[in-house]
């Protein structure tokens, strides 16, 4: 029930963070705040675009937010590895780094399997589909405005 109040509460707030989305003077505490901030803006624009019932809401919601984390999990291992690279690199250091992007990348690959699959038996196979367009028209949405942004920021 907590998880569905969340999820309205943040239908309602998306239009109006949509009205400042170039304010980069916008405070976070750090950047996990900002992070799950962006996950529930996600997690709106897919699920109104998947069309769920209540119950599938609530538990794509566990499933989307458990993925998002260990997925990003990944994504930050493989930052670090290229951080670990130095101005004058070895062959070890692109050995080391290139080691963690080929494990972090088969772990991603598993994750997103075991979400699939886990989908399956919350959601029929159509809301899955339209989840992967949604994704995608996500993706576009996200490089729209950060594009939009750019562009007033050179103004």
């Amino acid at each position: 029930m907590k998880k569905i109040i969340l999820l309205l509460i943040l239908v309602v707030s998306l239009p109006l963070a949509a009205q400042d989305k170039c304010n980069k003077h916008e405070q976070y505490k750090n950047r996990t705040e900002w992070f799950a901030q962006m996950r529930a803006k996600k997690l709106v624009y897919l699920v109104n675009a998947m069309d769920l019932t209540e119950t599938e809401k609530a538990a794509f919601a566990v499933l989307f937010e458990k993925n998002e984390i260990e997925t990003g999990e990944c994504y930050r291992e493989m930052r670090a590895a290229k951080k670990t690279i130095s101005d004058e690199p070895t062959e070890e250091e692109y050995e080391n780094a290139v080691k963690v992007v080929r494990i972090q990348m088969l772990k991603i690959a598993q994750l997103r399997a075991d979400y699939l699959e886990k989908l399956e038996k919350i959601m029929p196979a159509e809301k899955i589909y339209k989840l992967y367009e949604a994704e995608e028209a996500y993706k576009k949405l996200l490089i729209s405005d950060m594009s939009r942004c750019r562009r007033i920021d050179k103004k």
